[in-house]
């Protein structure tokens, strides 16, 4: 009689309000199997965490964990170690309360009086490593295994509508050079952003076509009528050098209303600086809950979220959309991501530290000319 092949370990891992941290290793260590504990707090967590492990080769398996009080947490951590008797069991302790984690130690170590087997791993996201406790302790690299739609499912959400595909790239990428101009004199070209982009919004609300011609309260001079006249150059817009505008399309005035910002952000990303299932602009995602976000760029470098907000007009008091990537960086990326204000215009000493205390980074004016450095050195750290 040909002998089975032993099964493979089972991955026990505890839903937690972070689940990347979960998610990490067992796609790193290409769990075959794994059992998610849920308490009744953490239902919808497991939902998220066995929808981003979603695959035909993979066994994944919700069970019910209470864990009310000490002695029903006791109860429910025997109760998993009786049912993976004569296992290998990799117990996964980056989740859950204290109490959980000790009570499923002391539970799995019953394994190993008989045939089974038991490891520990701890995920430590933040230093980018993973360390195995017990009898042969060690530490593992992290390996880089998260792109944008695995990070968005496991954190609740789906991707309802980017910009990643072909046409929005090669549109974006025809009028590059305007975009170029536009972003690495953003500090030379700010007092003209906010005039353009309210004819530009105006022109791209339409309906009727005849509204693609906007008129300004007064002839643009200086370095605005320099703008234009580089915007004409490139076929962008009609300008007759007075106060009347015409812009060739609605997607053409979306452009000039605020959109140049997210396609100078598309086309450093776009230029192997981020692998291409790693980062989105324009991004639309919707909460299990069917809820819609938006956010103007996000990407994915070593298991960490970067999330991108972009604005050109002039901003009286940021504070609300400095709020809202806050928020936005929790829901989408987790604790350890990190989130970017870029502004056409600059911002003041107050708008600073009022960004800091929401632990995000701004890059307004002629700082957005240093937009690739900045990417680059986010992705070191």
């Amino acid at each position: 009689m040909t002998a089975q092949a032993p099964k493979p370990p089972v991955h026990l891992c505890i839903a937690t309000g972070q689940n990347a941290a979960n998610l990490i290793p067992l796609l790193q260590y290409e769990a075959k199997e794994v059992w998610i504990l849920q308490t009744p707090a953490m239902k919808s967590s497991a939902t998220h965490l066995a929808q981003a492990l979603r695959d035909p080769e993979r066994t994944v398996v919700r069970k019910d964990f209470d864990d009310a009080d000490p002695a029903c947490t006791k109860r429910s951590a025997e109760r998993v170690a009786e049912q993976l008797a004569g296992r290998h069991v990799v117990l996964h302790v980056t989740g859950g309360t204290k109490s959980m984690v000790l009570a499923l130690r002391d539970g799995m170590r019953l394994l190993e009086t008989g045939t089974g087997r038991l490891d520990i791993l701890y995920a430590e996201t933040p230093r980018q490593q993973i360390d195995w406790l017990g009898e042969h302790p060690r530490t593992e690299p992290m390996a880089d295994v998260l792109d944008l739609n695995r990070m968005l499912l496991v954190q609740g959400y789906r991707i309802d509508g980017d910009n990643r595909h072909a046409q929005a790239q090669a549109r974006a990428q025809a009028r590059a050079a305007m975009t170029r101009e536009l972003g690495e004199n953003a500090a030379r070209y700010g007092r003209a952003f906010s005039p353009l982009a309210a004819l530009a919004s105006r022109a791209a609300e339409a309906e009727a076509d005849r509204d693609l011609t906007q008129q300004f309260q007064y002839s643009p001079g200086g370095t605005f009528a320099e703008l234009l006249r580089k915007a004409r150059e490139q076929g962008l817009l009609q300008w007759d050098g007075e106060d009347a505008i015409t812009f060739p399309s609605r997607d053409v005035a979306g452009y000039f209303a605020g959109g140049w910002l997210e396609e100078f952000v598309l086309l450093k990303l776009v230029g192997g600086l981020v692998m291409p299932s790693r980062f989105s602009c324009n991004l639309q995602v919707v909460s299990a809950e069917d809820v819609p976000n938006e956010i103007d760029a996000m990407v994915m470098h070593r298991n960490r979220a970067l999330l991108i907000e972009c604005k050109t007009g002039r901003q009286r008091d940021p504070a609300g959309a400095f709020y809202k990537l806050a928020q936005l960086r929790e829901r989408l990326g987790g604790s350890v991501a990190s989130a970017l204000y870029l502004s056409a215009q600059t911002l003041g000493d107050d708008h600073r530290r009022r960004a800091k205390e929401y632990r995000i980074e701004v890059l307004c004016g002629e700082e957005l000319s240093r937009l690739v450095a900045w990417l680059r050195n986010w992705k070191e750290r």
